[in-house]
């Protein structure tokens, strides 16, 4: 592959398939990995900034703004975004975190919790009051790459929050990377944590490395979270919490009832003229 001319129109539809290919969103990533696991494009990081910059300008030139014919067509799609506290009821209070943005079109589960990397001590606090209020045990699920910045963060975060009755590092770990065979990726030159990390893992000291989570197919990852998440859920209770939140959604979509003879300028339903 190495001094041979990239096909960019094959590439952006070759990652449009792989889009295409999952459910939900797909980072930018993954795409990335999978291209390179077909040999499509070199791993490397200047080519990664080449594809990301070729998919935004694919996505510019199709890219049509969000319009509705009216209000009311808006406001009926705005019913499907409504949502219960589906973590109600539960004997756990689960939160699964991730040191980083990009991830969270992956991290699904019933309950919240979102770190984005150092956080700031605001958000800290925001957690840290959220847990106090609530009486059930607060468990926390980790997700982050596997390396010294990624276990740096975990560690950070765990400690200024202080409020955890279990952390479990769910991904990535050690024996996750060998068991799937990740690609390592170039890691941070100069970095203080690294020689420390390195000794640890029995890692080259010379050679920073990172294991990035889109590493894993979506689906593996989305497995993989599941099957950690499952045993704090009590599923009838969440079903029927989830049965709650679907009458409410349909509730909200009927149409407004009719009235008799209404007030000139004054309209229906939704859109009645406030007085």
């Amino acid at each position: 592959m190495a001094g041979e001319r990239v096909r960019w129109p094959a590439v952006v539809d070759r990652a449009r398939q792989i889009v295409e290919s999952y459910e939900g969103d797909v980072a930018l990533r993954q795409v990335m990995y999978r291209l390179v696991s077909a040999g499509v494009l070199p791993h490397t990081p200047s080519m990664y900034r080449r594809l990301s910059s070729r998919l935004a300008q694919a996505r510019r030139e199709v890219h049509v703004p969000s319009a509705w014919p009216d209000a009311g067509a808006f406001l009926g799609e705005a019913v499907d975004w409504f949502a219960l506290d589906r973590t109600r009821g539960q004997k756990h209070a689960l939160y699964v975190a991730t040191d980083a943005h990009r991830l969270a079109c992956r991290v699904r589960h019933p309950g919240p919790g979102m770190v984005r990397g150092f956080d700031s001590q605001s958000y800290v606090d925001i957690v840290r009051e959220r847990t106090a209020r609530d009486p059930r045990a607060a468990h926390l699920l980790y997700v982050g790459d596997f390396d010294c910045s990624g276990e740096d963060i975990e560690r950070d975060w765990v400690q200024r929050t202080g409020c955890w009755s279990r952390v479990e590092r769910m991904l990535l770990t050690r024996g996750q990377v060998l068991e799937y065979e990740l690609p390592a990726t170039e890691g941070k030159s100069g970095d203080s944590r690294w020689p420390g990390f390195a000794r640890r893992y029995d890692l080259d000291p010379a050679r920073p490395v990172r294991w990035e989570v889109e590493a894993l197919k979506p689906d593996e990852l989305q497995r993989l979270l599941l099957a950690a998440v499952d045993p704090y859920i009590d599923r009838p209770v969440l079903a029927r919490q989830i049965a709650r939140e679907e009458a409410a959604r349909l509730e909200a979509a009927a149409p407004p009832e009719p009235q008799d003879g209404p007030e000139p300028d004054q309209g229906r339903g939704w859109f009645r003229r406030r007085t």
